[in-house]
Order: structure tokens, then C-alpha cells, then sequence
């Protein structure tokens, strides 16, 4: 039932503007997208176990130089989200039976994505969010398990404690081609604040019919004018990174103090690996990608989740 849900709700809001995405548009600077994060299709519920992103983006006008416009491309991008961590066994009540702890985020975003080059693209964003029992997603979750005939999660007691969240961050991306339809997409990241610490690297290839990175669903940035409208793309795509983590507030709580009634130390090195298919066209993307990561604490395991994600431009 849950896992119909999700399927239900994703190709519903696909396929309503999809009726209508063979009506060209010459401008399209706006965009709306929704992503689901759910591990429900590999048949457990546990870590990183749901997300849910609604996001809006605008692009900026191009400046004007005389009669010749700047090839620079600037995108800003707003979210409002939220996320859920369990351990991996839920039936227990007292931490000691548990490999982490309970925690849930509630957020919003703003991201500026900047483009000089049709190769590079940085982003610069900041994160403001919540975490503890003040986001009620604890309460959201025992009340959809109940509801759809899954087990009740019995631990949110003991979840971190209620606590602000400032983060930012800055991306860079670089793509470099290999030959006719292969290319291999570099994304560099720090992160900094008092949710996450870390720096990331991860590499992907993407095989068939893809764009470059200032016009490519892959990097959310096909908004544009009418002399740089995107041309479709349907590609796969596979990747793998690693994060060295300095500090993460959803297994080790607050920096500033120690409320929480239960947390485990994060490990250092997280090793990340994703594969998946994108199609845009005009006015709508989709895209379908599984994603795992390795044990983020030492009594944990990997994990892997599936993400679907829907966006429509107008």
C-alpha cells in the first residue's frame, strides 16, 4: 500500500503537464519540481528512510552589453523539504537496542546556480531548518504507519533533541567529455554549520543523449531564453563519491550541547554510489535514480533508497 502511494502520487503529477509538453514555448525562465526519497522499495524502513523536496526556480535576466547579451546564466532556486532518520530496527523503545538515533528535519533553501561557462557551474546556498520533536515528522510517521498497516515506529523518544539548523554550502561542477554520448560530470562540495561539516567528491558518467551542465536536467538547470532553450535529453547516468565527515547533527546532536537523550558518533569516511535515468523535454523532467551509501556509524550498515523526482516548467 505505501509503496503504490508513492508510485501513485509521482506519476500523477507526471503526467497531467505531460499531456500538453509537445506545446512549444519559447521562453521558459520558472520552474517547479518534487522529489520523493523513500528506502520502502527495497522492503525495510530504516536510516535515511524518507525525504520530500518541493522546490521553485527562477532564472534570472541575462544582462545586456550593446546588442550582445552576456553568456553568463544565473538560476536561484528555493526549497522547503523534509527528511526522516530511523534506525534500522524500530520495534525497540530503549537506545540501547537501537544503531542510531531518531531524527527529523524540516527545512527551506536558497540556492544560487551560476554559470560562466557551458562546462562549470557553482552554487552557493544557504540552509535554515529545524530538527527535534518540534518538526512533528515523529508523530507523521507513527501516524502513516498506522494507516498503511506497516509496524509503528516505538523510539521517537529518544530522538535528537530540538535544535536550529544554519548551513552552507558551495558546489562545483565541471563536465568533461569523453566521446559522442558519454561524458564523465565532476561535482566538488563543502558544507558548513551546525547541521552538517563535511566535504564531498563525486564523479559521474553519463551515457546517450544529455546536455551540457548549464542546460541539463542532471544539474537543474535548463530554464532559459529563447535563443538558449535545451534541447531533450534521455540519458543513464552512474556515480560514486565519498564525504569526510566532520560532524553530523542528526547521530551526534548539537555542537553547543549535549540535550540529546541518545547519540553515536558519525564515521569519518562515507563512501556514496548512484544510478539512475533523467528524460526532459521542453517543459517537463523526470528521473528515477537508486542510491546507496555505506555505514555513516559504526554499528550501522549500508543503506539504499530510491529517488523520483518531477519538475515542470513554465
Amino acid at each position: 500500500m505505501k509503496v503504490a502511494s508513492i508510485i501513485t502520487l509521482y506519476f500523477s503529477c507526471a503526467f497531467l503537464p505531460g499531456l500538453s509538453q509537445d506545446i512549444e514555448k519559447k521562453t521558459l525562465t520558472n520552474e517547479l519540481a518534487l522529489a520523493i526519497d523513500n528506502d520502502i522499495f527495497f522492503g525495510h524502513d530504516r536510516y535515511y528512510t524518507a525525504g520530500h523536496l518541493l522546490s521553485y526556480r527562477r532564472l534570472l535576466k541575462p544582462k545586456w552589453y550593446g546588442d550582445k547579451r552576456q553568456t553568463s546564466k544565473t538560476i536561484l532556486n528555493f526549497q522547503l523539504g523534509s527528511k526522516i532518520f530511523t534506525p534500522k530496527r524500530t520495534q525497540f523503545v530503549n537506545p540501547i537496542n537501537m544503531d542510531r538515533p531518531y531524527a527529523g528535519f524540516n527545512f527551506i533553501d536558497a540556492t544560487a546556480i551560476y554559470s560562466e561557462h557551458k562546462k562549470s557551474l557553482s552554487h552557493f546556498g544557504i540552509e535554515l531548518g529545524l530538527v527535534g520533536e518540534a518538526t512533528g515528522l515523529g508523530r507523521v510517521q507513527q501516524w502513516w504507519h498506522r494507516n498503511t498497516g506497516f509496524n509503528e515506529p516505538r523510539g521517537w523518544d529518544s530522538q535528537i533533541a530540538n535544535e536550529l539548523v544554519v548551513n552552507m554550502r558551495f558546489q562545483f561542477q565541471k563536465n568533461f567529455s569523453i566521446i559522442k554520448g558519454f561524458d564523465l560530470v565532476s561535482t566538488s562540495g563543502f558544507f558548513l554549520g551546525t547541521g552538517s561539516n563535511k566535504i564531498s567528491q563525486n564523479l559521474t558518467f553519463r551515457f546517450i543523449d544529455f546536455n551540457s551542465i548549464d542546460q541539463s536536467i542532471f544539474s537543474n538547470t535548463r530554464l532559459a531564453y529563447e535563443s538558449d532553450l535545451a534541447k531533450r535529453e534521455f540519458f543513464l547516468f552512474c556515480g560514486a563519491g565519498i564525504d569526510y565527515v566532520i560532524s553530523d547533527i542528526f547521530l551526534e546532536g548539537s555542537l553547543f550541547n549535549d540535550r540529546s537523550p541518545f547519540t553515536v558518533c558519525a564515521t569519518p569516511w562515507v563512501a556514496r554510489g548512484n544510478a539512475g535515468l533523467m528524460y526532459a523535454k521542453n517543459r517537463v523532467s523526470y528521473s528515477v535514480s537508486v542510491n546507496a551509501a555505506s555505514k555513516e556509524m559504526q554499528e550501522g550498515f549500508w543503506h539504499k533508497y530510491v529517488s523520483l523526482s518531477f519538475s515542470t516548467r513554465f
